[in-house]
């Protein structure tokens, strides 16, 4: 009756270890945007004129679009800015054109029957270029982590630039053994 108690036992701390323990691979920022509502002139702007249903800020410091499938222009992401506090932080060039973004996942229809394509940018290279690699220097010069991106549009058949603003906070993970409870 012992040993089997203490298999037992043994099975479940194992077991509640597996569930606490988590193992990250390396060194990352971790963007967590804020469910802002965008304003009209954005909204009419760029997502009614050029069709775009969503443009997210992934967690994995990348900017996904979901367009839908007749785009009636064509557009190029110009720029990509972080502000902290309202001062630039950092800028990444990337002047590609939307079709030309790497192609993310299936294209799916949404609620209206449209169909949606997703193209996404990743900037994780860029984040490590900005923020720093380290994560003394990023805690120090960004405490409450409360950041602002700013993407920049271009369309290319009036060349006219549209801004769009997205909050969000930016959080660094370090590489190694974390260690949480499970909220039940």
């Amino acid at each position: 009756m012992k040993k089997v108690l203490l298999v037992l036992i043994i099975f479940f701390l194992i077991f509640f270890l597996n569930m606490c323990i988590v193992h990250i691979p390396k060194d990352h920022y971790i963007l967590v945007a804020e469910n802002t509502f965008i304003s009209t002139e954005e909204k009419e702007k760029v997502y009614k004129t050029f069709n775009f249903k969503r443009i997210y800020l992934t967690e994995d410091q990348s900017i996904m679009f979901y367009i839908f499938d007749n785009l009636k222009v064509n557009l190029e992401l110009v720029r990509v800015e972080i502000f902290y506090e309202n001062k630039m932080v950092g800028m990444v060039n990337i002047n590609m054109k939307i079709d030309d973004l790497d192609s993310y996942g299936a294209d799916f229809l949404d609620e209206t029957g449209r169909k949606v394509v997703t193209k996404i940018c990743f900037l994780e290279k860029d984040f490590f270029r900005i923020m720093g690699k380290d994560y003394e220097i990023y805690n120090k010069n960004y405490p409450n982590g409360k950041f602002e991106i700013a993407i920049y549009l271009r369309n290319l058949k009036t060349n006219e630039i549209l801004k769009v603003n997205r909050k969000c906070r930016i959080y660094f993970e370090k590489k190694g053994y974390e260690f949480f409870i499970p909220s039940v």
